[in-house]
């Protein structure tokens, strides 16, 4: 039998850690926060996940 395990993906931004729902993109997820769509971000893996930078 073979086990499946759902993974998530959480995002660190400014000291908060957000995690990312399944059918969020990247894209939505900088728009939710609030950021420019012209704002270069940098995205530093984590063991968790990323940082934005």
């Amino acid at each position: 039998m073979e086990v499946l395990t759902k993974k998530t993906v959480s995002i660190e931004f400014e000291g908060k850690k957000y995690v990312l729902s399944d059918d969020m993109t990247i894209e939505e997820f900088l728009i939710d926060l609030g950021l420019p769509k012209n704002k270069t971000i940098t995205l530093k893996t984590t063991k968790d996940g990323f940082v934005l930078v």
